[in-house]
């Protein structure tokens, strides 16, 4: 078995979600190229999400934490629920920003809260 690196890993599940659909460039308002999730990408990566923390036995919301802070070892699945997690809840974030009402999230990230600085 070949060892590979993350950013090679993280282009080829990439190109699998461009393949599949799950994904579709779009242009920011900054001149940059976005990935945004298509709607049954999202269907899709809510059940492919649980399939995955079911089989791996540990939750996508814990490997996206160490997927940030660098600590998450270059395992495909792993690596692929840690990215699943991140997409749909930054996802969900851009739409509901945007005023829209959306369902139950099938996971949700936490932001970190700051150093308490209050007197």
């Amino acid at each position: 078995m070949e060892l590979r690196n993350k950013e090679e890993l993280r282009s080829e599940i990439l190109q699998d979600w461009l393949r599949s659909a799950w994904v579709y460039p779009f242009q920011g308002p900054d001149e940059r190229t976005y990935l945004r999730l298509t709607p049954g990408g999202r269907l899709k990566m809510r059940r492919r999400i649980g399939e995955l923390e079911s089989v791996l036995g540990v939750e996508g919301t814990e490997l996206a934490r160490q997927e940030e802070a660098g600590t998450l070892p270059a395992e495909r699945d792993r690596l692929e629920l840690a990215m699943m997690v991140q997409a749909y809840d930054t996802e969900r974030r851009l739409i509901q920003s945007q005023g829209a009402t959306l369902g139950t999230p099938a996971v949700t990230l936490e932001e970190e809260a700051g150093p308490d600085t209050t007197p």
